[in-house]
């Protein structure tokens, strides 16, 4: 029997919307909570509905949502039910051939509150990571720091360790002037090369890496952590430690003109132990 179909009675016009779907509902012995469960809507609408309290419903077009899956529930004709609920609304009636634009939910497309859960933890997940990768790129100070704790001190190269490069004795020959610049590490040892202000390369070098320098730099500069393990070549000349190997040295110069003349000084002089025997002594001694 459809909505239009029901008539009253005692004035033989068509009944409510609510009349109908309360008398379909008692006929068949059912309460207002197993409605409410099985159609997900709110408890508190289906009894505004069958008392014809329309003013504590929402919209139209979501109140006729609600009568057309209730309808169907009980076995009746949602579509007409809906059309006569707007009508007692107030609203247009909507055509036959025109479909509702909602419908409530239904549970087995809802995803389940596990999956929201665990993709809003991996959300939050990814930003912390994001958050401290920023925090560390922009701190090379205290990258410098972390990377000179943890080398240890050494007294002395042992087996299997790399050796760092010894000062390039100045030849007879003039070292050449030209070549690009090759920065090495024989230890893991953070570096941060700029030119004018714009960073060119910021990072750890680990053994066997190397940075070229562009050939088109202005005025290159070099920050490193520890000299002792930091190389540089000028083309095929290497260069001497750029400092006191295990403290850090900032803003060093890696035009080759300036490296080139590094290796162009003469190393210090060594001073004989003091109870050394000197050629006089000897001399004397015979």
């Amino acid at each position: 029997m459809s909505g239009e179909d029901e008539i009253s009675e005692t004035t033989g016009t068509p009944q409510r919307v609510g009349d109908q779907l309360r008398a379909a509902r008692e006929a068949q012995g059912l309460t207002i909570e197993e409605i409410a469960g099985s159609t997900r809507i709110p408890k508190r609408h289906l009894i505004t509905i069958e008392n014809g309290d329309y003013d504590g419903l929402p919209a139209p077009t979501y109140s006729a949502g609600f009568i057309k899956s209730w309808a169907r529930r009980l076995g009746l004709d949602g579509q007409a039910l809906s059309e006569q609920f707007r009508a007692e609304m107030g609203s247009v009636a909507v055509g036959p051939s025109q479909s509702l634009s909602y419908e409530p939910a239904d549970p087995r497309r809802t995803p389940p509150a596990g999956l929201a859960l665990l993709a809003l933890l991996i959300a939050v997940v990814v930003g912390l990571g994001y958050l401290y990768w920023r925090g560390t790129a922009e701190q090379p100070r205290e990258l410098a720091a972390a990377a000179t704790d943890q080398q240890a001190p050494q007294s002395a190269p042992s087996v299997g360790q790399p050796v760092p490069v010894a000062p390039a004795q100045a030849g007879p020959a003039a070292p050449q002037s030209t070549g690009p610049v090759m920065i090495g590490a024989t230890q893991d040892v953070w570096i941060k090369v700029s030119d004018s202000g714009k960073t060119l390369f910021m990072n750890v070098l680990h053994p066997g890496d190397h940075f070229q320098v562009p050939a088109d730099a202005v005025a290159p500069v070099m920050t490193t952590g520890r000299p002792g393990n930091t190389t540089v070549m000028v083309g095929q000349t290497p260069v001497p430690t750029l400092g006191d190997p295990d403290r850090i040295a900032k803003d060093i110069s890696l035009k080759p003109a300036d490296l080139l003349a590094r290796v162009a000084v003469p190393p210090p002089a060594v001073q004989p132990p003091a109870n050394a025997v000197t050629p006089v002594e000897n001399s004397a001694g015979t």
